[in-house]
């Protein structure tokens, strides 16, 4: 008797501690990251952003800092927009037929993790919400991660102010740049 109850012991203890161990995201397969950018420079583009390697012939050579966000759990809503600094990004860009569409390409990192986007940019609406603002979306697929990772993307909605760089936008009280999400995703492991 006093055997069984070791055993069933012993399978409780393990299957608490498998249980523990799934929920500490040992065996996730996607990681989530919200964060915003700051546009820190726009030059002219330079050997970075050549056609070989963009596909592509960009007008413009950004690059960006990467920083958390607070979200209240509640409701989700933000309420923090510079915590830390959590990456970088260094993007080309160059106009595709549509006027409305930037080819896009970029290589960054998000959390230390290496990454290389290729996509586009479309911009939604000029002076909305008000007069002296744009609003783009993004969609980068990434790729040249680092293993375990397979792939992700970014998704961010943008909005650009008559102050081209850095946080304060130009009318005040908008989060100057974007707001971006990252999904990248891992080989699962048997």
């Amino acid at each position: 008797m006093c055997r069984v109850g070791l055993a069933l012991s012993l399978i409780a203890s393990t299957l608490w501690f498998a249980q523990a161990w799934a929920q500490s995201g040992e065996s996730e397969v996607e990681e989530i990251y919200i964060t915003r950018s700051v546009r820190q420079s726009r030059v002219v583009p330079s050997e970075f952003c050549a056609p070989n390697k963009t596909g592509f012939a960009p007008a413009l050579e950004d690059q960006l800092g990467i920083k958390s966000v607070n979200t209240r759990p509640s409701d989700g809503r933000m309420t923090g927009t510079n915590d830390a600094d959590v990456g970088d990004m260094r993007i080309c860009v160059g106009q595709a037929m549509d006027p409305t569409v930037l080819g896009t390409y970029a290589e960054g990192h998000v959390a230390g993790v290496a990454f290389t986007g290729v996509g586009d940019c479309r911009l939604v609406r000029g002076n909305l919400p008000e007069e002296g603002l744009l609003t783009h979306r993004c969609f980068l697929a990434l790729s040249g991660l680092p293993q375990p990772y397979v792939g992700g993307f970014m998704v961010s909605s943008s909005v650009y102010s008559r102050t081209p760089f850095g946080e304060q936008s130009s009318p005040p009280g908008y989060a100057q740049a974007g707001l971006m999400i990252f999904r990248l995703f891992k080989r699962r492991q048997p």
